[in-house]
């Protein structure tokens, strides 16, 4: 019989002696509310120092609201109404505005959905950068060692600086507008960047070359990245840890071997992987899942993938699946799965 635990504040395995092992990033229990409905449902997660970590799940599951919780960002009349949310130990949720403000872009940086159509048409995006540099006058000795910062950063993301500093947004395509916003991101130097969604609006040529980007930034910089998307295809090239959300809440995190190869997987996961079109395999085997994500108003009682959810019993139907986790820390939130696995068996 497998042991298996209540999956708290950190869902990863032991803790080796590297110093990717150390935890940059601490979600513990948080809940967001809007008003009388709860887009995040005590959310516990960690991140630690140098990962890429992946927020997984279809859209209207709360990736982006908790995204946005980090930073204190999330948009009125959205409130963290429990729980806490820790960066190098220091509560975010505790602090004001002011204190945010100085850690913001400086220590945790943010690109959102749709960055690119966030710059200004009427000045130049160097003009843009010098704005960043004045409003952080403590980030760099003097003004032009950041500039030379941001143009090794726009190299970084196979782009002529002559071109991007003196040029309009309006000169420059999706693709090249969302790793300009990238770099900007980064020219403070923080240790975490977060980035919503940041293929979505992208052709396919664009979304590899993103891919391929943010491979060499984590390669060069060492900066921890935690990104939500719904696309499990980029969460296998991209991630180290996935963590998958549904209707507000967490259902699986692991790594990606555990999330993508391991046998047991819970049921909305290995949906959304059957989903999931290859460029090579039969289109016909394709299975979508049926339904959609609860309204959050009409919730379901038990488990709230069981609407939907292939392997359902009387059970899900009436008690909410707490998140186990086995040894190794992989975290599974589902009664019939974690009963397979406490009984030694497989699916």
């Amino acid at each position: 019989m497998t042991s298996l635990r209540s999956a708290g504040p950190s869902m990863d395995a032991p803790a080796a002696t590297d110093s990717r092992s150390k935890i940059i990033l601490e979600i513990d229990q948080l809940s967001v509310d809007f008003g009388k409905l709860r887009a995040v449902d005590r959310v516990s997660l960690t991140v630690r120092e140098g990962d890429i970590c992946a927020l997984a799940g279809e859209s209207g599951c709360g990736k982006s609201t908790l995204a946005y919780s980090l930073l204190g960002m999330v948009p009125p009349p959205g409130v963290v109404s429990f729980g806490q949310v820790r960066y190098r130990g220091q509560v975010l949720t505790a602090m004001s505005s002011r204190e945010l403000d100085r850690l913001r872009a400086a220590d945790i940086s943010m690109v959102f959905q749709a960055a690119m159509n966030a710059f200004n048409p009427v000045i130049t995006i160097g003009k843009q950068v010098e704005h960043v540099l004045q409003a952080h006058p403590d980030s760099y000795p003097n003004r032009q060692e950041g500039r030379d910062y941001f143009e090794y950063l726009l190299r970084l993301v196979r782009l002529d600086p002559a071109t991007v500093w003196n040029g309009y947004e309006s000169r420059l395509s999706g693709g090249m507008k969302q790793r300009v916003a990238i770099a900007l991101a980064l020219l403070l130097r923080p240790s975490v960047l977060v980035l919503d969604e940041p293929t979505t609006a992208l052709d396919i040529l664009s979304q590899r070359l993103v891919i391929d980007i943010l491979n060499d930034l984590h390669a060069a910089l060492g900066v921890t990245i935690v990104f939500i998307t719904h696309d499990l295809a980029l969460v296998a090239e991209l991630a180290d840890r996935v963590a998958v959300m549904y209707a507000g809440r967490l259902v699986e995190t692991g790594t990606i071997d555990e999330i993508f190869y391991a046998e047991r997987r819970h049921p909305y996961v290995d949906a959304l992987i059957r989903a999931v079109p290859s460029v090579t395999g039969d289109m016909a085997a394709i299975k979508p899942i049926p339904g959609r994500v609860p309204n959050l108003a009409e919730l379901p009682v038990g488990c709230r993938f069981a609407p939907r959810c292939p392997l359902v019993q009387q059970q899900c139907r009436e008690v909410d699946p707490p998140l186990l986790a086995d040894a190794s820390g992989h975290a599974i939130a589902c009664h019939v799965v974690n009963a397979e696995l406490a009984g030694g068996g497989s699916r």
